[in-house]
């Protein structure tokens, strides 16, 4: 031990003798271990952390699984669907009646709870009226995840009795934004979509729910359905919503509990009338110890490449140190030679050197700390304002300091130990005395370490171009619509009691006086913005078609009001739009895109068709151009557009299209909205182009962090290929000398150091291009009009390299070209 201490102590008085050296050192294992923690930390939050509830390991989430799934009301929720390698539908959504029948009829759990999360409620509180989002639960629901409150108490079953005062759990983020923090607010009543309820309990700050990132402001029982999710029938077998998850007991078998839950869940298909069909139902018990992991395995597949990309930045940032301390080596070569002679045997040595470096990453790990929080910091500011509500978990806790301890011994070793090895192989004779010229073995280890800096920095870089060009794509992509001065913001009257007549009345009221305010175009409503993530598809059928069935043909829908293909810049092609005679006493009336129109009607006029949906026959009465839906990323589907009026609208999206900044109508709106009606609040108010901002974030946040490390790799390799020739330069000078006293121009002087960088910028190009063309691969599923060999990705790659090269060479190079003979002789 004592030692070690020595070691550390003469490696600490070295490294403060070398500042130069140590500062640069320093900062790149900073970077390179800061960035690595960051990500790190993030992917722990999302993938590796279990849920701060007791015992997480016993809780399951219950999944099922079936060939040719037919449900007739499936609105999936938590578990949405998705298909397993055998084609089979998997799900974790069911109809409420089966979490009944687990938790009354299957043993071996000790607890059975279900939830629902509901977003866009109506909340009126101590500051007014404001949108938030809920989760419906069951009333053992608390006690089975195994949570407690920091205020009060949680739900509990007898909540869920119909004749029980309605009650509601709020979150500490709620309490803090809408309460103050008030102690008095147990007792508080609450407003929700016009429904009181008593607020009797806050959950605790370091509280997380079983999705990542749950959103859910309050919780309510189930027994709110009525009032708040009419769309979600307690009673219905046919209605497939409510995620469900359990705990088992200690001893509990899971072949058995799930045998008797896949009976039970049997039951509810067999039941004749439902509508509901399907081939081999399993159930399964999936690890909810981390919570669902749908949304969870999306963030994680990103973070896991995002994990590569640091980790070619730590090996890149590695490779330069080496580079460093193989020139710094070969300065210390009378130093280590002088030790030698005096009885130091090779391996003291190189235990000194590693522990110089041991030094040197513990420091650099110790900043890194402090840089992946404000790294941590900056990549979760990239989520945009609409996600405000959206809550992560990304503390530093003790996986993360292992994990970061560990980058700092395996860099250590990684950039330490070669060239411990290397510059410890000394020979008394030649070591002592005066001599000043990089050995060949270790110039061309250095050769080799700073090409390898270039190829991993290769592969940064065109991973990088590929996702610039996918955000380019992105945003230059037809939508088919306009996205320029167009005001977007929700209203939700039926909360507050409008039905039927009333909504039309109250949309036409504020369409009116919204179309009246100086500097707008036009005013347009639809059941769902445009781009704003959410969309809306059903089944239908063509009459005349008598052999095809409502469930072969499938399309998008969309509420929409008369003005809204103008107010979207969508061109009518054929036909005419609608009319505010097209009400529900009148046929029923759709327009159809173009898309539709090739699929289902491609040698033949759409336009004056029958099609027939949810048993009522609709006219197609014109032909629009296509649009994008809900997301920028997915094509263009058949969509049908149907008259609001004839659906009877519910919640709505307002497009207001302005003049100038639509923004600046906001305030206005809100008056005119509060005139009408003061409990109905505006809903995500944004504009059009924030939406397609939006509706890329996880392009756009993916595409800045690669990019970001590619620069920083290229600078790191940059000063790697820097350093090189600077010691070449200096450990030459002696020879520059002689040369240039014989008569060498400067440009002879010069070129070899230039021609040097740029042989080692080439060696590592053609290593990196073949292996970045083999490992882009890994990017096509995030890529939008770019193929992973993308040319224009790899050409830019390439004359980057060969950019930076030749600049980290001038400087070394200049400097050699006016290298004055006589000082550079008197210097040897």
């Amino acid at each position: 031990m004592s030692a070690l201490i020595h070691d550390i102590k003469y490696g600490t008085r070295q490294l403060i003798r070398s500042p130069g050296f140590t500062v640069v050192a320093i900062v790149s294992l900073a970077l390179g271990i800061g960035v690595n923690t960051a990500i790190f930390s993030l992917l722990n939050a999302v993938w590796m952390r279990s849920l701060p509830v007791p015992d997480p390991h016993a809780l399951r989430v219950v999944n099922w699984s079936g060939h040719n799934a037919r449900l007739s009301h499936y609105s999936g929720g938590a578990g949405d669907a998705k298909r397993d390698r055998t084609g089979a539908m998997v799900s974790g959504s069911f109809p409420y009646p089966v979490y009944r029948d687990f938790k009354e009829r299957v043993e071996g759990c000790s607890g059975v709870f279900a939830f629902c999360e509901l977003q866009g409620l109506t909340v009126v509180g101590p500051k007014g009226a404001a949108t938030a989002a809920a989760m419906m639960v069951s009333g053992d629901f608390f006690e089975g995840y195994g949570a407690r409150a920091a205020l009060g108490r949680t739900l509990r079953p007898s909540d869920e009795s119909s004749d029980a005062e309605p009650v509601a759990v709020i979150t500490y983020r709620w309490w803090e934004k809408e309460y103050d923090l008030d102690p008095e607010v147990i007792g508080r009543m609450i407003i929700v979509n016009g429904h009181p309820f008593t607020i009797v309990g806050v959950m605790p700050r370091t509280y997380c729910g079983p999705q990542v990132g749950d959103m859910a402001q309050m919780y309510v029982t189930m027994s709110a359905q009525s009032s708040l999710s009419p769309d979600h029938p307690l009673d219905a077998r046919d209605h497939w919503w409510a995620t469900i998850m359990m705990r088992l007991e200690p001893e509990a078998d899971e072949t058995q509990l799930r045998a008797a839950m896949e009976g039970l869940f049997l039951q509810t298909l067999s039941v004749p009338g439902q509508g509901t069909q399907m081939e081999d139902p399993r159930i399964h018990l999936v690890d909810g110890s981390r919570g669902l992991l749908g949304m969870r395995r999306q963030m994680a597949m990103g973070l896991a490449v995002l994990m590569g990309a640091v980790g070619l930045v730590l090996m890149i940032a590695c490779a330069n140190l080496a580079g460093l301390l193989l020139a710094r080596g070969a300065a210390r070569r009378q130093e280590l030679t002088v030790r030698a002679a005096l009885g130091a045997g090779r391996g003291r040595l190189v235990r000194q050197l590693l522990t110089e470096s041991l030094v040197l990453s513990l420091v650099g790990a110790g900043l890194g700390l402090l840089a992946a929080i404000w790294i941590k910091a900056a990549v979760l500011g990239l989520i945009p304002d609409s996600l405000e509500s959206f809550h992560l978990d990304v503390g530093i806790d003790l996986r993360v300091l292992l994990f970061t301890l560990s980058a700092a011994m395996a860099t250590s070793l990684f950039f330490g130990l070669l060239p411990a090895l290397r510059v410890t192989r000394v020979d008394l004779c030649s070591g002592l005395k005066s001599h000043k010229t990089l050995g060949v073995p270790g110039l061309r280890l250095g050769k080799v370490l700073v090409a390898a800096q270039v190829g991993l920095s290769v592969l940064l870089l065109v991973g990088a171009g590929l996702l610039i060009q996918t955000l380019v794509n992105l945003y230059r992509t037809d939508l088919g619509f306009s996205t320029d001065r167009i005001l977007v913001f929700g209203l939700n009257p039926g909360q507050a009691g409008y039905e039927g007549d009333d909504s039309v009345r109250f949309y036409d009221q504020i369409e009116a006086d919204i179309a009246s305010l100086p500097g707008v175009r036009s005013v347009a409503l639809s059941g769902d913005g445009l781009l704003a993530g959410r969309r809306a598809s059903n089944a239908f059928s063509i009459p005349r078609r008598l052999q095809q069935t409502d469930q072969d043909l499938q399309a998008d829908v969309l509420d929409v009001s008369e003005a809204f293909f103008q107010t979207m810049g969508i061109p009518l092609r054929r036909g005419r739009t609608f009319e505010r005679t097209d009400t529900p006493s009148q046929p029923g009336v759709v327009i159809v895109n173009e898309v539709f129109a090739r699929t289902f009607f491609a040698h033949e006029d759409p336009v004056g068709q029958l099609i027939r949906m949810n048993n009522k026959d609709y006219r197609i009465v014109g032909l629009c151009g296509d649009a994008k839906y809900d997301r920028v990323q997915r094509e263009i589907e058949p969509t049908l557009y149907f008259s609001h009026r004839q659906a009877r609208p519910g919640a709505m999206v307002f497009e207001v299209r302005a003049a100038s900044d639509p923004l600046a109508l906001v305030p206005a709106v809100r008056r005119i909205v509060a005139d009408l009606d003061r409990t109905i609040p505006l809903e995500q108010i944004s504009t059009q182009l924030q939406l397609l901002k939006a509706s890329i974030t996880p392009e756009r946040i993916f595409t800045y962090l690669c990019s970001a490390l590619a620069l920083l790799g290229v600078l790191l390799s940059c000063i790697g290929l820097y350093g090189l020739l600077a010691f070449m330069v200096t450990r030459r000078t002696g020879e520059i000398g002689v040369r240039m006293a014989l008569g060498a121009a400067p440009r002879d002087i010069a070129w070899p150091v230039m021609r040097s960088a740029l042989w080692m910028a080439a060696c590592g190009l053609l290593v990196g291009v073949p292996v970045a063309l083999a490992l882009t691969r890994v990017l096509r599923s995030v890529l939008y009009g770019v193929t992973p060999h993308d040319p224009i990705a790899i050409v830019a790659a390439v004359v980057l390299v060969l950019s930076v090269a030749a600049l980290a060479a001038w400087i070394p190079a200049r400097r050699a070209a006016k290298v004055d003979p006589m000082e550079a002789l008197r210097y040897e």
